[in-house]
């Protein structure tokens, strides 16, 4: 029972792709590490079954065997796969071996039968290579990229009207190549004698230029000491004007301010009188207030009669007019209280 179990364990999708006896012989080599894993089963499961209800120190110590045990298992099938593999290597290498020996054999003999096959057309090409060869040497004089072009594709005819005009562009160009240093030799002597022709103008404006320089500078010398000898001319007489004014308006301010002093004066004299008079009417309108106040006495004492009669005349319903009517007595109350402040002020 144990060997069918071992063989299902080994089943695999690998196995299902190789031919069947080959895939037993693999199964056979590998029986005897699935049957041993297959010993170790009771006692996997009793392990796993004791340490999910409470891990011990003893069941440490049987986890740690029976993991060495079946680890023993793991090596021992390493081994066996090298050992395996690298026949099966061997196996690979000398069927390589062999069938390169017969490939060999065969290419050399395709490779020459073709060379047979294909002698015209090599031929061909050998002529057509030459022929590219020759042209792209005479083209080369006058065109750079030459041996990118297709030259042996072209007709006699077509190559030689291409190769003249090719030669002749180049030839125009080289001609204009020359034409252009000669003119630059002749341009580069006249810009020589056009520089000294220059030169020789420009010392020559230099020249004038500081001799005018000289005069002007004379020139100036003397228009500034008859400017400097006018300006101290006008100087004095503008300083001999303006103490003349300062005088004269001096005496102005001192005028205007000896008026203003008057005008204060008088001015002062007429406010004094004018606050006297006020002083003297208010004095007696004091006077003929508290006569009339004697008088109204009475009445004042009836007015606040009235008004405190109003505190207590009314009586209202609705909360609102109440309210109003409080207000009413509580304005009532400061303006007795304004008129008591009043009479007593009096």
């Amino acid at each position: 029972m144990n060997k069918e179990k071992a063989l299902i364990i080994l089943d695999s999708a690998e196995l299902q792709t190789i031919e069947k006896s080959k895939a037993a012989q693999i199964k056979a080599t590998f029986e005897p590490m699935a049957e041993m894993l297959l010993e170790f089963e009771t006692a996997f499961d009793s392990v796993l079954a004791d340490s999910e209800i409470e891990i011990t120190e003893e069941i440490t110590d049987r986890a740690k065997r029976l993991r060495i045990d079946i680890g023993k298992i793991r090596i021992k099938t390493e081994a066996v796969r090298k050992e395996q593999k690298d026949e099966y290597l061997r196996a690979g290498k000398a069927i390589d071996g062999v069938s390169n020996i017969l490939k060999w054999a065969v290419v050399e003999k395709e490779n020459k039968l073709k060379e047979i096959e294909n002698h015209f057309e090599m031929q061909e090409q050998a002529r057509v290579d030459k022929l590219q060869e020759d042209r792209v040497a005479k083209l080369s004089i006058y065109v750079a990229d030459a041996d990118e072009r297709d030259l042996a594709g072209m007709d006699e005819d077509v190559w030689s009207a291409y190769f003249n005009a090719k030669k002749k562009e180049y030839e125009d160009i080289q001609a204009a190549v020359v034409q252009a240093e000669k003119d630059r030799i002749a341009k580069e002597k006249a810009d020589i004698a056009e520089q000294k022709r220059i030169k020789a103008e420009n010392e020559k404006l230099k020249k004038d230029a500081e001799a005018k320089l000289k005069a002007d500078i004379e020139k100036q010398k003397r228009e500034d000491a008859a400017k400097k000898l006018q300006e101290a001319k006008l100087k004095k007489e503008r300083e001999l004007y303006e103490a003349k004014l300062q005088k004269q308006q001096d005496e102005k301010d001192r005028m205007v301010i000896e008026a203003e002093q008057k005008r204060v004066e008088l001015e002062n004299q007429i406010k004094a009188k004018e606050d006297a008079e006020l002083l003297e009417k208010e004095k007696a309108e004091k006077a003929r207030q508290f006569e009339l106040n004697k008088g109204d006495s009475a009445k004042v004492q009836d007015l606040i009669g009235d008004l405190k009669g109003l505190k207590t005349k009314y009586v209202f319903q609705s909360k609102n007019n109440q309210e109003t009517y409080s207000e009413v007595n509580t304005l009532i109350e400061k303006i007795l209280i304004h008129i008591e402040t009043k009479r007593t002020i009096k």
